[in-house]
């Protein structure tokens, strides 16, 4: 069974995955899987030509720069998901035909937006309170508030993927009562 992991930024995805981690769970982490595909040179020659040389320094992308350039223009965040999403797609499902038979956690946040439900068998959206998820954002990127707001609007709302998950974690307390929660919806889907 593939449990498909999603949430708005700085939601708790990470922590949820975490704890699926320690529970012996195999998790794929999308973040991590685009990362290593934006480094292969390849993909680092396209992402020059969309944002310009100065992203790169000492053969390293300035991932802080693209974040501020793709989210303050439009199309240079449409160009750079044109490059990475189908690698990240096919990724995925590769690792889906390779996993029968057990359990694994697909960690995809954009998961609704790229439509890729029909990677998972159950989906479990992690959400948390505007005001708090806003805090977690400039704090956790160091950025403007401005900043946060648009990465924030630039993803599906919560309630609507909510109206599309298995199940809901809402996490607004502390990391002890978050791995109660995840503890409770593994107990329901161990196979």
């Amino acid at each position: 069974m593939i449990l498909g992991i999603t949430g708005g930024i700085c939601s708790g995805k990470s922590s949820v995955s975490k704890i699926f981690k320690n529970l012996g769970i195999e998790v794929v982490d999308a973040d991590f899987i685009a990362k290593k595909i934006s480094e292969e040179p390849r993909n680092i020659e396209e992402i020059i030509k969309i944002f310009g040389r100065d992203i790169v320094e000492n053969s390293t992308l300035k991932r802080e720069l693209i974040r501020e350039r793709a989210f303050s223009n439009n199309k240079m965040l449409q160009k750079l998901n044109k490059l990475l999403h189908p690698q990240i797609i096919k990724y995925f499902e590769r690792k889906k035909e390779t996993s029968v038979d057990r359990l694994i956690c697909f960690d995809i946040p954009l998961l609704f937006e790229l439509k890729l439900e029909y990677l998972c068998d159950k989906i479990l959206v992690v959400g948390t309170n505007e005001k708090l998820q806003l805090e977690r954002v400039i704090r956790r990127d160091n950025c403007s508030k401005e900043l946060a707001k648009k990465i924030i609007n630039s993803q599906l709302s919560l309630v609507d993927k909510i109206n599309k998950a298995d199940f809901l974690i809402m996490n607004n307390g502390t990391f002890d009562e978050l791995e109660e929660k995840v503890i409770e919806i593994y107990k329901k889907i161990k196979i």
